[in-house]
């Protein structure tokens, strides 16, 4: 009976361990990296609000905030860890982007500050720490990076490095080695063993999985190729998902997606079921069973 007791203490210490997330910070707490156990990595490099005085505001480049990404990105790992209690990785710049955009070259991110510079390295450093930690553990990464915008038509966008002109090329050209091999989920489509075009706007694309719960999207059945403007993907996509490590960009429209909790809430209670859909359809990755959602 005592190795049964003991057993149990023990399973539920390592339980409680496991639910305690480890948190790391860059200097002066700019960055922050909460470690996981799953090869998925969110990155949130807009939704920072500090707004210290020893850092110059930035005088060239997009400045403002993607308003509320970074409550949606800590209520996608919150919400993963109740549903599957498995926990993904997540970096967030805290600066706001007047001081900071890591999401750019260190000349326009940072334009010139020490200070600034330095957590802009930390930034991609921690992403790389991330991408390491899920690479030795899983053999891949998966990396989102969260964003928003306000585009008219109230959609979702998903960037995979391509412009709409580039996507509006036919079937032929877009399932190329030439073309596809430039993508941010080229490593993806390696491991699925569909076309470039199913894993852009096929049946099960993030597109359509999204979609088929009622949020607009691009590029999806519906929309395969986005109309102008649209965010095909920046920096931390481009410079992150080379090699085993593959993504893409997700901007969330403000407008009933961002704007309230309720709105919030609702969206991750749908992204959550797609992503392990997606998840486990293309990488193999099974997130093991779900507990039910609170419903806002």
């Amino acid at each position: 009976m005592k190795h049964f007791v003991g057993f149990f203490l023990l399973l539920g210490a390592l339980l409680h361990a496991q639910s305690i997330p480890q948190q790391h910070f860059g200097s002066a707490k700019y960055v922050e990296y909460i470690a996981g156990d799953l090869p998925l990595i969110l990155c949130s490099p807009h939704g920072g609000a500090l707004k210290p005085k020893e850092l110059p505001d930035r005088t060239r480049g997009v400045t403002g905030a993607d308003a509320n990404t970074q409550e949606l990105t800590r209520l996608i790992m919150e919400q993963l860890v109740v549903r599957y209690g498995r926990r993904p990785h997540c970096i967030m710049s805290h600066l706001h982007r007047s001081k900071l955009d890591p999401n750019r070259e260190i000349s326009e991110a940072a334009q010139g500050h020490a200070a600034a510079a330095q957590s802009w390295g930390e930034y991609h450093a921690l992403i790389e720490k991330a991408r390491d930690t899920a690479i030795a553990r899983h053999g891949y990464a998966f990396l989102i990076d969260m964003h928003g915008q306000n585009h008219k038509g109230e959609r979702i966008e998903l960037g995979y490095l391509h412009s709409p002109g580039e996507l509006s090329q036919d079937a032929a050209t877009i399932n190329a080695a030439a073309f596809s091999s430039k993508s941010s989920i080229a490593m993806l489509l390696q491991r699925s063993g569909r076309s470039y075009t199913e894993l852009l706007h096929g049946p099960q694309s993030m597109g359509a999985l999204l979609a088929a719960r009622g949020w607009r999207c691009t590029p999806s059945p519906q929309m395969p190729v986005p109309d102008e403007p649209y965010f095909k993907g920046g920096y931390t996509v481009a410079r992150h998902c080379t090699g085993q490590t593959t993504g893409f960009q997700l901007e969330a429209n403000r407008t009933r997606l961002r704007d309230t909790t309720v709105n919030r809430e609702r969206f991750v209670n749908d992204f959550i079921p797609v992503l392990a859909v997606y998840l486990k359809t293309h990488l193999g990755l099974d997130l093991g069973p779900a507990s039910t959602l609170k419903k806002p």
